[in-house]
């Protein structure tokens, strides 16, 4: 009777939707991010994942992040960008909207396999390069 339940509940977790989506961020480590000293309250987590594509997952958290047009020069959006190395252009993958609470998230993906992940406050979310300094930053590599 054990083996019969267990086999039917594997069996309903692995036809699960929800399952496919979740398993493979269930098992991701996050990385701390770094944080830029004019910002030193802010902290962020990044956790990098495999798509079904084969592009590079992100989701993005971060915490304590001063309202952009508090910030000295004051702007109006934070701007998530990638790039393959520090040579390369930055590529534009999204703003990255912050609550009331100084939370925020974004969950996107790429097809860089190793690359910079970093954020900048800009004048606006479709800017196509960074002007800003870089306030929040990590790198992933992939062997």
């Amino acid at each position: 009777m054990k083996t019969s339940r267990l086999t039917f509940v594997t069996v309903i977790l692995a036809l699960s939707p929800i399952t496919a989506y979740a398993l493979p961020t269930m098992f991701q480590h996050a990385n701390t991010m770094n944080v830029s000293p004019d910002i030193p309250a802010a902290s962020g987590k990044v956790k990098f994942g495999k798509a079904n594509n084969g592009n590079t997952s992100i989701d993005l958290m971060v915490k304590y992040l001063a309202d952009p047009q508090k910030l000295q020069p004051p702007e109006a959006i934070y701007v998530v960008w990638v790039s393959a190395d520090k040579d390369s252009p930055a590529q534009n993958v999204g703003a990255l909207m912050v609550d009331d609470h100084r939370k925020g998230t974004l969950k996107t993906v790429t097809p860089l396999h190793t690359f910079q992940l970093f954020v900048t406050a800009e004048a606006s979310g479709q800017v196509q390069t960074p002007t800003g300094t870089r306030l929040i930053w990590t790198e992933h590599v992939t062997n």
